[in-house]
This record gives structure tokens, sequence and C-alpha cells, in this order.
């Protein structure tokens, strides 16, 4: 028995990275010959798309031979109300009395409703008498967990509202494997459970916002071994930060150059550009180091990068600074102290200068 976890997709009939990353969960089912997929809530963006899309998700998830299991969430519960068909392999959990049997597994699913913390205590209570303890037992989630302490923006673009919030000790009594969860997206994380097993969130495996940095994972779960986080081949976005040193006999923009062959093909660059430059020994205006980096760049980029730079030649071409310069170099401090001191020196010129 074995299951790849994921959620929050998010598809929509026009995003084709989305796609592209199930299509990536797809091949990797296959590759692990895993017995079913999970997908913790949101596969759809909204649930209306769901019906102009079905055809296209059949296609999608109905060649492999293994079974897929849906959990309503946050924003596509309603898709799911009217019945509508996913495929022969393709299971819904619209009811949480009502699990999935997946080989020697029991999949669980809670439906996403607003409810408060207390309501949700008494329904997984009641989840707990229906379960089979010397069962491989499996609940999939879509909601808050608490005890992370995250960060809204960690939650997509949700606002301030509460999705179906948890605490670890609410899934005590349950005799669970696992609780494979959905509604987190930034990244990978698991906690262990209060009465033995894990609590796990992939990540979205797509970038769904701008804060979802570094390569998606999606959960592989095998019988009788440790959860792996699987790196997916899909749309992202990474932070880099070029920063200058007026000081430094590298280029810049080889420097740049060297960390754009080093990111993920299909990531998209979050650049922050930082710190002072000789101009003179670049041969670059500021407006012009900007445009070449640019260029560089190309398409790479995912906004416009954040420029927080100046060009200094004016204080380095100073013969006053030139003085200090040749006296500190002459002196025996070490080489980290004389580089914070030029440091000072330039932040001291750059203030009487103003």
């Amino acid at each position: 028995m074995s299951v790849l976890h994921t959620a929050d997709l998010h598809l929509t009939e026009k995003d084709e990275k989305g796609w592209a990353a199930l299509d990536e969960l797809v091949r990797l089912a296959g590759q692990h010959k895993i017995s079913a997929l999970v997908i913790s809530g949101d596969l759809f963006d909204h649930g209306t798309e769901a019906e102009k899309m079905r055809g296209r998700l059949r296609a999608a998830i109905g060649s492999g031979d293994f079974q897929t299991v849906i959990l309503p969430g946050n924003h596509d519960h309603s898709a799911y109300r009217s019945g509508l068909y996913f495929g022969e392999n393709v299971t819904v959990i619209n009811n949480w009395q009502e699990p999935a049997l997946i080989e020697d597994a029991v999949i669980w699913g809670l439906p996403y409703e607003q409810i408060s913390g207390e309501k949700l205590v008494s329904r997984l209570r009641e989840m707990a008498a229906l379960m089979n303890p010397d069962q491989a037992n499996y609940l999939l989630f879509h909601g808050e967990l608490l005890d992370a302490y995250f960060s809204r923006e960690d939650m997509g673009d949700e606002g301030n509202l509460r999705y179906m919030p948890a605490r670890l000790s609410y899934f005590a009594p349950l005799p669970l494997q696992y609780v494979l969860a959905g509604h987190f997206h930034s990244r990978y994380a698991s906690w262990k459970l209060p009465g033995g097993g894990l609590f796990i969130y992939p990540g979205s495996p797509v970038a769904v916002t701008r804060r979802e940095t570094g390569v998606r994972k999606a959960n592989l779960i095998s019988a009788g071994e440790v959860p792996l986080e699987i790196p997916l081949n899909t749309n992202h976005y990474e932070e880099m930060v070029l920063e200058l040193d007026p000081f430094s006999h590298e280029d810049p923009l080889e420097v740049l150059d060297h960390k754009l062959k080093l990111t993920h093909p299909l990531a998209k660059i979050l650049l922050t550009v930082q710190g002072l430059f000789d101009g003179s020994a670049l041969g670059l205006t500021e407006k012009e180091l900007v445009a070449a980096i640019k260029k560089r760049a190309g398409e790479r980029f995912a906004d416009e990068p954040g420029l927080e730079l100046a060009d200094v030649r004016h204080i380095l071409e100073d013969d006053l600074f030139r003085q200090f310069k040749e006296k500190l170099d002459q002196t025996d401090c070490p080489g980290e102290q004389k580089e914070k001191i030029k440091e000072m020196l330039i932040s001291a010129f750059r203030v009487v200068k103003a």
C-alpha cells in the first residue's frame, strides 16, 4: 500500500501551470507504482469551474493504474454537491461517515464545512467511534493547524478567515496512522500526533502565490516506511539576492549568470539587488547596470527586481577617502575588520556628500 499525497492545486480553466502540475503528479504516481493519489482539498480554485473542467480532469487522472481520492476544500466544496462524475477510479469523500477502502487501508475524510473548533472536536470523536484500531486508518483534512503558528500568508490568499481550525490534541482519540492535510501552501511540514502517527502538509504542488518559494513537494507514504518528500518538476518562485561590493573584483553580472544557471528551469525569480558598487570599475552607471541585469535574466523574473543599490564611484575617487583607504590598507587589522571600516567610511562620506 502506497499513497501519493498532495493538495491545493487550485485548478482553473486557463491556468496551464496547475494542469502541468497534475500531469507531473500522475507521472510520479506511475513511477512509484502507488495505490492511491489523495488530494486533500482545493483541487479546483472555484467550485463553479469543476463543471467545465471535469472532462479534462477525467483525461488527466483516468489513465493510471491507481485510485484517486479527492476531499472537498474551502475553495471547491460546492463542486461536488451535484455528484459530478470524474472517472471510474476517482472517489470523492463527500460524507465523513463513508471512507474509501484502498487495499488494506481505510481512507477517511472530513469534507470542508464552516464549523467551529468545538464542533470539529465533536465530529472527530464521532469519527473515532467508527474506526477500527486494528486497521490502517488515514484521515484527509483540509484546514488550519493552530499548533503550527503559521502566518495568514502561508495559506495563500485566504484573508483573515479561519478554515476548520484544529489542534493536534483534537486528533488524539482517533486511531490514525496519518492525517493527510491541505490548506497550508508554503512548504512540506509534519508533526507527531498525540496518539501516534503523523500530521502532514505537503505544501502546494505548484506556486499559487509569490510567497510559495522553492521547489514544490508531494508526500509519498509507503507502508512501514518513513514518509518521503518528493520534489516536483513544477512552476514555483525562487528568491535571489545579488549582493554588490565596491571592493570586489567579481563582475556582478557574471555572478548573476552563475546564480541563474543553478536555479530550477521552471522557477520564476524574485530578485533583489542590494549594496554598493564602483561604477568606474564596472564601466556602468546605475541605470546601465539595472538594464544589464534585466537583460541577463529576461523572462526569468517574476516581477521587476527590488533595487537597493548605489554607485559610489564619487566617494571612491575622493582624495580624502583614498588617503584613509591607503592608511587602512597598511595596517595589520584583520581583513574582515578592514572591510567593516571601509563600509563605515563609505557610509560617513555618503552622509557628508548628501
